[in-house]
């Protein structure tokens, strides 16, 4: 079975008048398992989002490092503040392990039950109850599969409309109602996670009665993208890229003029210009079977980062024709990149006063490189 990879998003308002969300969200991937973990803080404000930050990037790095969940609840209780009017140190947990494999690993303590999805349908998942230290904690194991969604929810989207469009709240069943008539395959776990925020503050008219949080894991199979961008320093490595590129398991964009000649002369075969896609400032792309983009280079590059920079989004590119919307597109959707950089000396784009500089396409491809590892891309950086 091939690795499942996890899609993860989540999206939060603060209670009404306060700054600051009492919830807080953490998440970490390694190489065989993806870990998430929310917190609701005690009370709202400033100290609940300390007490929820706490609690969440302890449980990650604590079992990121393959702590057990004594150790974890032990290192709470030492850690988080003490409440003085109330005499306790308390925040909500939920945490969520999910293996490369499917094997899935659930901890609840006092948050509403997560919510697991397959086909439409919520799937029963066994709580077990396990006493640790003064705490009750659901414990529970499953084995997730491609197109699953594992949601949670904080109480302040639980009770989301109580005394106002709803008496007794949105509650655990309708949101479970909702969430099968919302998800599907082509949805991804941003848009969920603003679904229900968004329908959390229309029940709260917008005046919301405590801190709202919903966590989306959607379950898939991983996306790949390779980028060829450059000539090698070496023309006798041209036809080593070329087959590495077309034999890649992923899609394929090739950035700049003489890059993808030597695609068409080494594959023998034409690339046809789409002259739709020509912008005032962004060169039109070019076509050619097997390929899934052929752009032109610096130009497209320079649009690219300025976009990435500016916090472009998936939904505001994917429908544009243009090829810095195209790229930016495949590039946000994959979620492992490997870019080839080539280090062959392009006279226009080298500055003779920096001897020894790298070349202005080279230097683009970095920047790009770590704008999209900010936004959680597994990235790879290769020159020849």
């Amino acid at each position: 079975m091939k690795d499942l990879f996890v899609e993860f998003a989540y999206a939060q308002l603060p209670k009404w008048g306060e700054e600051l969300c009492g919830d807080s969200v953490s998440y970490d991937k390694g190489n065989n398992s993806t870990i998430l973990a929310w917190s609701d803080g005690l009370g709202s404000g400033v100290k609940a989002n300390i007490l929820s930050t706490l609690t969440s990037k302890i449980i990650v790095s604590m079992l990121k490092r393959e702590s057990t969940l004594e150790e974890v609840i032990a290192t709470l209780a030492e850690t988080l503040p003490v409440c003085k009017v109330r005499k306790i140190a308390y925040s909500t947990f939920s945490v969520v392990q999910v293996l490369s494999s499917g094997e899935t690993y659930v901890a609840e303590f006092d948050n509403p039950p997560l919510f697991w999805l397959r086909n439409g349908r919520l799937m029963h998942l066994d709580r077990k109850e396990r006493e640790i230290g003064e705490r009750v904690v659901l414990e529970s194991i499953m084995r997730v599969q491609k197109n699953d969604w594992i949601v949670g929810v904080t109480d302040g989207v639980v009770h989301a409309g109580i005394g106002g469009l709803w008496n007794l709240g949105w509650r655990w069943e309708k949101i479970a109602s909702f969430l099968e008539n919302t998800v599907n395959d082509q949805l991804d776990a941003l848009t969920l996670a603003n679904k229900v925020i968004a329908t959390t503050k229309r029940l709260y008219q917008d005046r919301l009665g405590d801190d709202a949080t919903c966590v989306v894991a959607k379950i898939r199979l991983p996306r790949y993208l390779i980028v060829w961008a450059g000539p090698p320093e070496d023309p006798a490595l041209d036809e080593y890229i070329v087959k590495r590129v077309m034999e890649f398991p992923g899609k394929k964009a090739v950035c700049g003029g003489t890059t993808g000649n030597i695609l068409a002369r080494v594959l023998d075969k034409e690339i046809e210009v789409d002259l739709t896609s020509l912008q005032k400032d962004i060169p039109p792309v070019g076509m050619m079977e097997g390929v899934d983009l052929l752009t032109e280079g610096i130009l497209t590059l320079a649009t690219v980062l300025r976009r990435l920079r500016k916090g472009v989004e998936l939904e505001e590119v994917i429908y544009q024709r243009d090829g810095a919307s195209r790229l930016l597109s495949l590039l946000l959707e994959a979620d492992e990149i490997t870019f080839i950089g080539g280090r062959a000396i392009n006279p226009a784009h080298q500055n003779p006063k920096l001897s020894g500089e790298l070349s202005l396409k080279a230097r683009l491809l970095e920047d790009i490189v770590s704008e999209l590892q900010k936004r959680g891309k597994i990235v790879n950086l290769e020159y020849y």
